[in-house]
């Protein structure tokens, strides 16, 4: 419930900001942003949240293999 809780948040901001016209709310998006990645890194279920979270943010994954 808390991961719902803080998806409706950012939205909310970024309605704010986009429709309102009102950039405040921005500064506060980082926290809850940190909240859900933590959160999808937790479960695993919640891995294609964390993709679209990187696309969306322009974070490019690097794959590290070990032999």
């Amino acid at each position: 419930m808390g991961l719902q809780r803080h998806l409706k948040v950012l939205g909310i901001f970024a309605r704010i900001h986009y429709r309102d016209g009102k950039p405040g709310y921005l500064d506060d998006t980082p926290r809850f942003v940190a909240y859900v990645r933590q959160t999808c890194a937790r479960y695993g279920e919640l891995a294609p949240l964390a993709r679209l979270l990187d696309r969306l943010e322009g974070v490019s994954v690097r794959a590290g293999y070990t032999f």
